[in-house]
């Protein structure tokens, strides 16, 4: 259902606002022109707002809604727990204890880890041990 007409599902909207925080990081990433004024959203200005992310991306609004979708279902997922971004956090300094046993090299600021940059983190993390970062995300599925 879409209840303001802004050819955006309720669902995926509320979805959007429960786990906004994450999806402005992710919208930075892809978007790098994008700042957090420019993601700033208010009620009732869904078109507005979609027209200026057009305008700052170049993208279309079909394009723009789509990945916002897209994204949305991942974050759903993600809070669900599927996810070892999420999983990480509740036991996150058990979590970096056991990887700087692992790796050795590793440091406390190599396991800082910030909301939207995972990709960064695991290419750091990547460098920092020389592994691989599908081992790497083995690892840290395996040990939750």
């Amino acid at each position: 259902m879409d209840l303001n007409s802004n050819n955006v599902s309720d669902n995926t909207e509320l979805q959007a606002r429960g786990n906004w925080n994450q999806l402005k990081g992710a919208a930075k990433q892809k978007w790098g022109s994008l700042t957090d004024d420019d993601l700033s959203y208010s009620e009732g200005k869904q078109d507005e707002w979609f027209g200026q992310l057009q305008a700052k991306t170049g993208e279309t609004i079909d394009s723009i809604k789509n990945w916002f979708h897209n994204a949305t279902n991942d974050a759903s997922a993600t809070a669900t727990g599927n996810s070892t971004e999420l999983k990480a956090r509740g036991d996150w300094n058990q979590i970096k204890g056991q990887a700087k046993q692992k790796w050795g090299t590793l440091t406390d600021d190599d396991l800082d880890y910030e909301d939207g940059k995972q990709d960064e983190w695991y290419g750091r993390l990547q460098e920092k041990t020389g592994h691989a970062v599908d081992d790497i995300k083995g690892w840290f599925q395996r040990t939750f």
